[in-house]
């Protein structure tokens, strides 16, 4: 009977085959457990060289006081930052400096769940990275918009307030963040129809048309008989008046092309000395916003009178029979009747922004001046934009910037606006317009803002005239300086105060390239893309 069963047995197919099956299976799943290991194995290796890669950039842009034994332990913290499980470490650092190269090894295990069946209890993994960072430094100017119109909401604050606590927090990050920190001056231009100096500082300086030499310095003022060598004169004589009619600090725009460019003034060539922005007394009794014009008959109204066009001297007594008589006349300036500071007139009419502030290391300066700028004025994009260029220029009135030729400096401007430019016109009056750092679109002595302009942009007769060749003014400018400096531009364009098309294609026309164009909707927006500007500015990249 055994015999039997045993001979069944071997004839068995299909309990054989069984275990043929089961057999083979073996290697199928520990092939496919193995295949397991070396996938999680190989994410693990891709974990590790991302924290590699990060931690060599914070290395590169740590500060240059750090020693090699402080790098190690920022190094190996950083790594396990990234992998805190990962039982990470870190070989000692090779590292050299000016400039500063830091070569990073790192390593981690992986312990096997399929593979140690066949001995293989873990794998060791590494990765190798280097960075290079070059000791650089920073010049930035940011162009601040701070027209009458950033005092207008931005959803849940003010766009003035957005305005500084956006430039607040960028200032904040170029003195903390490792490339930027001891490496950046920022200058700030605050801007509306004009930018200013300080005005005390300034005063004397020798680029500054003393001697009313330049041939835009006499429009709409004739000092014939007065004895003022040039419109610093009549400040003073108007500050004996109103304590607040002494210059401000503003100054009219260049003629074209000297107003497109950051050129050296020359003594020598008086066209490109800066002239003082002095809005004239219009015609009027002083505070009246209308009057008779004597000649013509016509009713003619003025934003800006503000002392009677006439006085007690000889040859002063009476109003002339016409405006630009009346308006251009020096000697009522000698002795000023009926004085009204009332609506902002005077002699500072649209010089509205606070002083500019030249490239400085001091974060406390910058902050305290952003803390106080307020919202006022027309906008003029174009004096805002060159200014901020002229902060960074070795060659212009400040010289403050190293040369453009040291090539581990980088330059960059900042140009931000909520609006559109804007001069204003006024067509009841024989000026035609507002005065601004143009001029007006009609002098009283007949001449136009011609010399500023290009001349496809000469003889503004109207709004869309003089925002055209206000525009054309910024394109050029832009493009003079992109071949300088790094141009970004941000447009605050809220809902309830958008800025238009033309508007937006100006500021992206002027930055030159879609990554340095931002457009922000809101308080949260802007302070976003200050942020995503002051990051790029100081980004470096690994060599390896």
């Amino acid at each position: 009977m055994a015999r039997r069963y045993l001979s069944d047995f071997s004839h068995d197919q299909g309990g054989n085959t069984a275990m043929v099956f089961a057999l083979s299976l073996v290697p199928v799943i520990f092939a496919a457990g193995s295949a397991l290991d070396y996938s999680r194995a190989g994410d693990l290796r891709t974990k590790l060289q991302v924290a590699t890669d990060g931690t060599l950039l914070s290395l590169c842009q740590a500060k240059t006081s750090l020693s090699k034994d402080q790098l190690q332990d920022m190094a190996l913290k950083s790594v396990r930052a990234y992998l805190p499980n990962g039982g990470v470490t870190v070989d000692p650092l090779v590292v050299s400096t000016s400039p500063r190269v830091v070569t990073m090894t790192s390593h981690a295990t992986y312990d096997t769940t399929f593979a140690r069946v066949s001995g293989f209890n873990s794998m060791a993994l590494s990765a190798t990275g280097t960075c290079s960072a070059e000791e650089r430094f920073f010049e930035i100017a940011l162009a601040l918009d701070t027209t009458g119109s950033m005092a207008n909401s931005s959803g849940t604050v003010s766009k003035i307030e957005a305005l500084k606590k956006a430039a607040a927090d960028f200032v904040d990050f170029v003195a903390t963040s490792g490339t930027l920190a001891g490496h950046t001056k920022v200058a700030l231009v605050p801007f509306s129809a004009a930018v200013a100096v300080d005005p005390t500082t300034y005063r004397t300086a020798t680029w500054i048309d003393q001697a009313g030499r330049s041939s835009l310095h006499w429009n709409n003022l004739d000092a014939a008989g007065t004895g003022y060598k040039s419109r610093l004169d009549f400040f003073t004589k108007l500050r004996s008046s109103y304590l607040g009619w002494d210059w401000a600090g503003c100054f009219e725009s260049l003629p074209y092309p000297a107003n497109t460019q950051d050129g050296k003034p020359d003594p020598n060539v008086p066209d490109s000395l800066y002239v003082p922005m002095f809005a004239p007394d219009e015609a009027g009794s002083g505070g009246s916003p209308s009057h008779t014009e004597t000649s013509s008959g016509r009713t003619q109204y003025t934003s800006n009178s503000y002392i009677s066009d006439k006085n007690g001297i000889a040859g002063c007594n009476t109003d002339p029979p016409d405006d630009k008589t009346r308006m251009m006349r020096g000697c009522k300036y000698l002795s000023p009747q009926s004085v009204t500071t009332s609506s902002g007139r005077g002699p500072n009419f649209m010089c509205r922004s606070r002083p500019l502030t030249r490239l400085t290391a001091s974060t406390a300066t910058l902050k305290s001046e952003i803390a106080a700028l307020d919202a006022n004025g027309n906008t003029n994009i174009h004096e805002g934009l060159l200014w901020g260029w002229r902060t960074l220029s070795p060659n212009s009135v400040f010289a403050d910037g190293v040369p453009y030729t040291q090539k581990n400096t980088t330059k960059v401007l900042v140009l931000m606006t909520d609006g559109m430019n804007t001069w204003g016109s006024q067509s009841n009056t024989v000026l035609k317009s507002n005065y601004s750092a143009h001029g007006y679109w009609k002098n009283a002595d007949a001449t136009t803002p011609n010399l500023r302009f290009p001349a496809a942009n000469a003889n503004v007769a109207n709004d869309a005239q003089a925002r055209a060749a206000m525009d054309a003014l910024v394109r050029e400018t832009c493009s003079n300086a992109r071949s300088k400096v790094m141009v970004y531009t941000i447009g605050f364009s809220v809902a309830t105060d958008p800025i238009d098309q033309q508007g937006l294609n100006l500021l992206a026309d002027c930055a030159g390239s879609a990554d340095r164009t931002f457009v922000a909707n809101d308080a949260k927006g802007l302070i976003a893309a200050f942020q995503t500007i002051a990051k790029s500015i100081g980004t470096l990249r690994l060599t390896q």
